[in-house]
């Protein structure tokens, strides 16, 4: 009895850890692309399956060490985004906007989990203040409407990066929620979303 109920629970652990690669397709959501050798690209909204779709390309592509990040405009899920960021750095892999590329909002978060972290001349990184739905679906986007423990966790995860929790407040102040502010080279270095000795110049 006893070893059918460790052979339950080994079957038990394997189907999780399988299930956990095993996606719900949400159309219009981020769209990852083994490009073959160690580097994938990466478009598409966040919309929940970030975490599980980099799973499925880590089991995947074992050797893989490179991320290229094409167009991520954002997140509508906060909670699966910073756990595809963490994901991203426990892998060691690394992050890059390309020439033609861009990423904002969700998509910059998901940018920093790389160890290094590049985006080449003519990449866009926009930023802006987070926002939340309100009552009867109003979208309030001021720092002072967003609950604490939302700012709390913005700030723990950048300090896990390694990145001033700063970088929060400028977000916040750059932009409100409906606009965008495309960081300047200067941005980028200033607040390490590019890696210290991966200058980036547009």
């Amino acid at each position: 009895m006893a070893l059918g109920l460790v052979a339950g629970l080994v079957y038990g652990i394997y189907s999780w850890s399988v299930g956990r690669t095993q996606c719900v397709f949400v159309p219009g959501s981020l769209v990852v692309q083994h490009k073959g050798g160690a580097v994938a690209g990466l478009f598409g909204t966040m919309a929940g399956q970030a975490e599980c779709k980099l799973r499925r390309l880590a089991r995947d592509v074992p050797d893989l060490e490179t991320l290229i990040l094409l167009d991520v405009p954002g997140t509508v899920d906060l909670i699966d985004t910073q756990a595809a960021t963490r994901f991203v750095r426990k892998q060691g892999w690394n992050t890059v906007v390309p020439a033609n590329g861009s990423i904002a909002s969700g998509g910059v978060m998901l940018f920093l989990g790389g160890v290094t972290r590049t985006v080449e001349r003519g990449g866009k990184v926009g930023v802006h203040a987070w926002s939340q739905p309100g009552g009867g679906g109003v979208l309030f986007s001021s720092p002072d409407d967003i609950p604490a423990n939302a700012e709390r966790a913005f700030r723990q995860i950048y300090r896990d990066l390694g990145l001033d929790p700063a970088f929060y407040d400028f977000q916040v102040d750059a932009s409100p929620a409906e606009d965008i502010h495309w960081m300047t080279p200067f941005e980028l270095e200033r607040w390490g979303v590019v890696s210290p000795h991966q200058q980036s110049a547009f």
